[in-house]
């Protein structure tokens, strides 16, 4: 099994790697002015696990940040699930319906953390969707369809969705989720 690492970049320029997903939480250098993580894995179901526990790892620097605590047990809630449930059907998406029928890209996936939230971008260069026909496609709830949910649970869980399809490998589809932290 091949290493994966994370490489952050601090706003003072300051560069760190950290070489297992689960000391992300936990990195101290820069901490207090951390502003992105970049992440790229293959488009594939494969790597669905790895890219939410980066995920799960920065809502917990979101709620460091928030609430000045540095204790590596702060209590996960529903910040954590909203963020975790969108940025999953995103990687969905783009591993099922992006990469349908070609070989999969890569999914580029950058973080921005700060105190008052979190905003991600997952880019890929998979098959585009028609945003303003999927808008119009409203689930029936009543019957919980097993598709066609993604955009729906995605916009329920985050207070921002935007979508810019690409028009080629120079400029790939770029879907920007953002979630502010509500303090408690």
């Amino acid at each position: 099994m091949s290493n994966v690492r994370l490489v952050i970049r601090t706003v003072s320029g300051i560069l760190f790697v950290v070489d297992d997903v689960a000391d992300l939480a936990n990195a101290q250098p820069g901490l207090d002015d951390m502003d992105m993580i970049r992440l790229s894995v293959p488009g594939t179901l494969r790597y669905r696990d790895l890219v939410l526990r980066v995920v799960t790892a920065s809502c917990k620097l979101v709620r460091m940040l928030a609430t000045g605590k540095q204790e590596a047990r702060l209590e996960s809630g529903e910040f954590d699930d909203k963020v975790v449930s969108a940025v999953g059907e995103a990687f969905n998406n783009v591993a099922i319906h992006a990469y349908r029928d070609v070989s999969p890209g890569a999914v580029e996936l950058e973080i921005d953390v700060s105190a008052d939230g979190i905003t991600l971008r997952l880019s890929d260069t998979g098959h585009a969707f028609e945003p303003a026909v999927e808008a119009q496609r409203q689930p029936d709830l009543a019957t919980l369809p097993e598709s066609h949910m993604g955009l729906y649970i995605m916009r329920s869980c985050m207070d921002k969705v935007t979508y810019r399809p690409g028009s080629s490998p120079e400029t790939p589809n770029l879907l920007t989720l953002t979630k502010r932290f509500q303090r408690p």
